[in-house]
C-alpha cells in the first residue's frame, strides 16, 4: 500500500515552477514599463500587450493567489521606476 507522501511533487518541479513564475513576472514588468514610451509603434505596442496578456494567463494557471501575483508585479514596477534616472 502506498502512502500519501509517495505522491508528493518533486522539489525540482516546484523549483522549476517558481523560477518560471519569477521569469514571467519579470517579463510582465519590463513590458509594462516599456508600454509607457510614447514613441512605440502600434506593432511594438501590440507585441508588448501580447507578452503581458500571455504571461498573465500563464501565471493564472499555475499560481494559487493570482491577485497577489498582480500586486507583486505592481510593486516590482514601482521599484524599477524608482531606479530609473529622472
Amino acid at each position: 500500500m502506498r502512502h500519501a507522501e509517495d505522491f508528493s511533487v518533486p522539489s525540482e518541479t516546484t523549483d522549476f515552477t517558481s523560477e518560471r513564475v519569477r521569469q514571467w513576472r519579470r517579463e510582465i514588468v519590463l513590458a509594462r514599463i516599456r508600454l509607457v514610451d510614447d514613441n512605440l509603434s502600434r506593432a511594438q505596442r501590440d507585441a508588448l500587450w501580447r507578452i503581458v496578456d500571455f504571461r498573465e494567463a500563464s501565471l493564472q494557471t499555475v499560481v494559487e493567489d493570482f491577485p497577489a501575483e498582480l500586486e507583486l508585479i505592481d510593486r516590482e514596477i514601482e521599484n524599477e521606476l524608482r531606479r530609473l534616472p529622472a
